[in-house]
């Protein structure tokens, strides 16, 4: 371990981009130095709660910070390869937001970069530091539920003003509800399955008149090791209670039930336990995702060790949704407005 402060930039500062800022500020050896958005007061506002040097344009960011040790690529999809790959040009070492890129060939393009260079490149799927998710992950591995063999994956995220235009995109974006919101589903599926992705069948709609990219997914996976899965994935444009994510892995011996924010419980022959989840303590505590998530990038930095999610994951997820988009039948678009 050496003494380092890790001097962080942060590219984007939106939705992703803010939550960021709030991890990192709680974590030790770690000093936000930059933030970079197009959206200059938003730049700014961000900027002076993390004692930072705001930037309009993030390659400016880049060439102004000299002393730059890492960087937070949390930017409208279609800029995460050039970001990423400049970022790792330059030897700094790559916190990446999800999608690892807007396409399978970008997401190469990054791993491929960030492995000449040698520096770290660490995936955003920063829903596995959730205390559920890692209690879930812990009774997989000690075998309370014995092998998983169907498993059931629902997300609904309500899509509104908050998300920025370029998400309509699909030169942009890269895809709809299932690029931004169902990796993270996906990405729990083939972590706690723990089996590369044999065969895929799915469906895709659109909701609203108009919309350039899905809005709802439905898929039938099957993995290597037997185990099968259904995957729904919807981004409602009306209220819908927040963001509601739900996961149930059926095993030989066992079944978890997760509820996201809420609770894990587990009845199976060997252990039967249910598991509240404070939620005002994950939101922005000691239990806060995003902040575990920036301890784990600045301890593999410092420390020297091997990614906690590596390139090779983000690209087994990239793989998956685009065997979807492949794959899938589109289907009519529902004009619900």
């Amino acid at each position: 371990m050496t003494d380092m402060t890790l001097k962080v930039a942060i590219l984007g500062a939106g939705q992703a981009g803010a939550r960021h800022i709030t991890g990192f500020l709680a974590v030790e050896h770690a000093q936000i130095t930059a933030v970079a958005d197009t959206d200059a007061d938003l730049a700014r506002r961000e900027a002076d709660r993390s004692g930072a040097t705001p930037f309009q344009d993030w390659r400016t960011a880049l060439d102004a910070a000299s002393e730059l040790d890492a960087v937070v690529v949390a930017l409208p999809h279609h800029l995460h390869a050039e970001a990423a790959c400049m970022a790792a040009e330059r030897g700094l070492h790559v916190l990446m937001e999800k999608p690892m890129g807007s396409s399978l060939a970008e997401g190469r393009r990054i791993e491929e970069a960030c492995r000449t260079a040698g520096v770290v490149l660490m995936i955003c799927f920063v829903h596995r530091f959730r205390d559920e998710a890692i209690q879930a992950k812990a009774w997989i591995e000690a075998g309370h539920i014995g092998v998983p063999v169907n498993c059931m994956e629902t997300i609904a995220s309500p899509r509104g003003s908050h998300l920025g235009s370029w998400i309509n995109s699909p030169d942009l974006s890269g895809g709809g509800v299932l690029l931004y919101t169902g990796v993270h589903a996906m990405d729990r599926l083939l972590w706690l399955v723990d089996a590369p992705l044999r065969d895929v069948h799915a469906s895709t709609r659109t909701l609203t008149a108009g919309s350039r990219v899905e809005e709802a997914v439905t898929a039938l996976l099957t993995f290597d090791n037997g185990a099968m899965a259904t995957l729904n994935v919807t981004g409602p444009t009306y209220p819908a209670g927040g963001t509601s994510w739900r996961s149930e892995i059926y095993g030989t011996e066992g079944v978890i039930r997760i509820r996201a924010r809420q609770s894990v419980e587990i009845a199976g022959n060997s252990l039967a336990q249910r598991i509240e989840v404070d939620d005002t303590s994950t939101r922005d505590g000691e239990n806060y995702n995003f902040k575990r998530q920036a301890e784990r990038f600045v301890q593999a930095v410092r420390d020297g060790e091997v990614s906690p999610i590596p390139g090779r994951t983000g690209l087994a997820v990239l793989e998956a949704c685009q065997r979807i988009y492949d794959r899938g039948i589109h289907g009519p678009q529902f004009a619900l407005r």
